[in-house]
């Protein structure tokens, strides 16, 4: 991904190649306009993924994006041959085959690595003559790379694409015939396994495709859409932020809190029923594929094997749900990447082989009504799955840190909405979209009844008449400060074990201004935003080597038990790293270098190292 940031569809096709665009199965796609991305929706969804059963986990159940998803909101084919072939490391071989299919190949300077710069096929693209038959084909594949490089199965980069698929386009009858739309879901469970783990800052793949997913089956979340009768149904919120720009600075704390507190009836199940979807909007040959949309199959796309666990969310196709089966291990097929020299067919690799004959039979998956459900399956359900995962349905008592960009680009929006009615900029397509780094707290486990009661009635929160995202309630509690620290340690000492010594009192003489007062322990005066920067250093080993022999040459002690101390806190500071792997969930910690809090990483480690010096003086002072 753009670290997340959305990418722009192509430019506008010639209408001469409608046609051929039609034959390909990318006509519908290349309808869809720029769909402004909401981070703050996107980060909330990925703290409710769940890479071991591929579905998102909220107090209402399990759901997940689905081949039918993909079918209405992106309008791809969803049933064909797998998506998948060989991948090459030469770039000779990317040549060979660019000249085979357009005529010319870029140079290695247009190049980054196995992907095709996809400022060479938009130039590419405007120089094709529309003469013949043989410049369409090349016009049209030239559009369909830059879909895929964008919209579809665009990765971090955001400035290429992978060569591998250009070979699935020589035969250009046959380009319709494959199931791009299971190969692009594929891409968008990959990218939210990967951004789930707690160091990873950044989420690629089709983002249209999941806000679009969030935005129709959670209705009152989404920002009014300004054309509700369009098709593919991405189009419905085509360019949104210019006529609902306060959407956009919704805060993660917002969502995190709506999911917290979600509730029946507030979940669209059916999504594209006849009296929620126009169906005269809706191609025929969309819904002739509609027999594979609930199939329980691997999702294929070359080296990527994702799991489409229909079994879970059987709800989402108006079915009954029962306790589903064990989670379905993918075992090494699943994290596959491109990293490296690799020159494998991908169809026949004994790892993704197995995978590929499942979806080739995947008719024989599809899901049906249970046989004979129990009395109550739902109730059933609801216990068993509360009863697991009931640790990770409430995530708005773990704290998260946000960037102290976001903060100030949300703290812009929402003074500029406030004090002109209008937002900052009506006409922009840059989205900011950098997964905020959450620092979790000790999690409350939510308590749940032994027995699962539908709720009909909506929770007075979430008004269905007025949109809840209107104006924010949910405000993070602040940290601690670092005095409260110090007074928290100082208190849990005890006694000394050096028999009857006089009350212990560390005296620092220093000028620094950002010492560590040792002696009564009490809240600095200064606010928060001015005591910030002096927290806040670029390279923190260029300073403090001065300020660290001014410490300890001013440094007199009067108790031993200081000694004491002194070592606990070093250890407590020295075990407190950006390295810790300790995590709520999918909450990342990490927090930036540039935070809005003034106790970074940094500063436990500076005054560590000046509790060492004060360590190291008070022996000499015990020895003299």
């Amino acid at each position: 991904m753009l670290t997340c940031d959305h990418l722009i569809p192509p430019d506008r096709y010639n209408d001469r190649v409608e046609d051929h665009l039609r034959v390909t199965g990318f006509y519908h796609a290349s309808q869809i306009g720029v769909v402004q991305n909401q981070k703050a929706l996107v980060n909330a969804l990925i703290e409710r993924w769940h890479p071991n059963t591929h579905t998102f986990h909220l107090p209402i159940g399990e759901c997940a994006v689905t081949l039918e998803d993909v079918a209405l909101i992106l309008g791809l084919p969803t049933d064909g041959l797998p998506v998948t072939g060989m991948t090459m490391s030469s770039f000779s071989a990317l040549e060979a085959e660019c000249l085979l299919q357009f005529g010319v190949a870029p140079r290695k300077s247009e190049c980054r690595g196995c992907c095709i710069k996809l400022t060479w096929l938009r130039e590419l693209k405007e120089n094709i003559q529309l003469t013949n038959e043989l410049s369409i084909q090349r016009y049209v594949k030239c559009h369909i790379m830059l879909l895929i490089g964008t919209i579809l199965f665009g990765d971090k980069s955001g400035a290429g694409v992978h060569w591998k698929y250009l070979p699935l386009l020589r035969d250009f009858a046959s380009i319709g015939h494959y199931s791009w739309g299971s190969a692009c879901l594929a891409h968008l469970y990959k990218g939210l396994c990967r951004a789930s783990r707690y160091n990873c800052k950044e989420i690629d793949g089709p983002i249209t495709l999941l806000l679009g997913w969030a935005w129709i089956r959670l209705p009152y979340l989404s920002p009014l859409p300004r054309e509700p009768h369009s098709f593919p149904l991405a189009n419905k919120w085509r360019n949104w932020e210019r006529g609902d720009q306060r959407y956009r600075y919704l805060n993660l704390a917002h969502f995190r809190k709506a999911f917290d507190e979600l509730q029946e009836g507030q979940f669209v199940w059916v999504a594209y029923a006849v009296d929620r979807v126009d169906p005269n909007i809706i191609p025929p040959e969309i819904y002739m594929q509609s027999v594979v949309w609930s199939a329980t199959v691997p999702l294929v796309s070359f080296e990527c094997i994702e799991w489409h666990a229909t079994d879970r969310y059987r709800r989402q196709f108006g079915l009954v749900q029962g306790v589903p089966q064990q989670e379905q291990n993918l075992d090494k097929a699943h994290g596959e990447v491109l990293t490296g020299p690799k020159n494998l067919n991908w169809a026949t690799t004994p790892s993704h082989s197995n995978w590929v004959m499942h979806w080739t039979n995947r008719y024989h998956y599809v899901l049906s009504e249970l046989p004979m459900p129990s009395q109550h399956p739902l109730e059933t359900y609801m216990n068993w799955y509360r009863s697991k995962y009931r640790d990770h349905l409430n995530l708005s008592n773990l704290v998260g840190q946000e960037s102290d960009k976001d903060n100030q680009d949300m703290d812009e929006g929402n003074q500029d909405v406030d004090e002109s009615g209008e937002g900052m900029d009506e006409d922009s397509q840059d989205a900011d979209n950098d997964n905020e780094e959450l620092e979790p707290l000790p999690q409350e486990q939510p308590q749940f009844s032994s027995q699962y009661v539908p709720q009909t009635q909506f929770s007075p929160s979430f008004p269905m008449a007025q949109p809840y995202w209107g104006m924010s309630q949910f405000e993070p509690g602040e940290g601690g400060s670092f005095s409260q620290l110090l007074e928290f340690m100082a208190g849990d000492a005890g006694p000394p074990q050096y028999g009857n010594q006089p009350e212990f009192l560390a005296v620092l003489n220093s000028q620094n201004p950002n010492r560590v007062d040792m002696g009564p322990l009490q809240e600095y005066a200064n606010p928060l935003e001015q005591e910030t920067n002096a927290y806040l250093v670029d390279d923190p080993d260029d300073e403090d080597d001065d300020d660290e022999d001014e410490i300890g040459s001013s440094i007199r002690m009067r108790n031993p038990a200081m000694m004491v101390l002194c070592f606990v806190f070093c250890f407590t500071c020295r075990s407190q790293t950006p390295d810790d792997k300790g995590k709520g969930y999918n909450l990342r910690i990490d927090p930036p270098r540039r935070s809005a809090n003034r106790y970074t990483p940094y500063v436990f480690k500076k005054a560590a190292k000046k509790c060492k010096n004060l360590v190291n003086d008070v022996k000499w002072a015990i020895r003299k």
